[in-house]
């Protein structure tokens, strides 16, 4: 299996080894990643890098400037200031 069906389970690992490791490894989140808010769920879950296979197979390249665009309202409508500061936000008091 790979995409869209591992998306959910594929996140809960990436919290799951964030939660054990204090977010001390990095992790990559891989599994469905298709758009600015999958990228955005697997990042907030402890994954400092995505992956975006799916996306790339289903959309082709232009799905590059969608996350982009994406991923920058999403940190703006957060309060990041940049990606870094959003990976593991899910475990944050706040």
């Amino acid at each position: 299996l790979s995409g869209k069906p591992l998306r959910a389970r594929s996140t809960a690992a990436i919290r799951e080894v964030y939660r054990l490791t204090g977010g001390a490894v990095p992790i990559i989140g891989v599994g469905g990643v298709d758009s600015a808010e999958a990228a955005y769920e697997k990042i907030r879950a402890g994954a400092s890098l995505v992956e975006v296979y799916t996306g790339m197979v289903f959309r082709g390249p232009c799905i590059l400037e969608d996350m982009h665009v994406g991923l920058r309202f999403l940190l703006e409508r957060d309060g990041f200031s940049c990606i870094q500061d959003a990976v593991g936000a899910d475990f944050r008091p706040l």
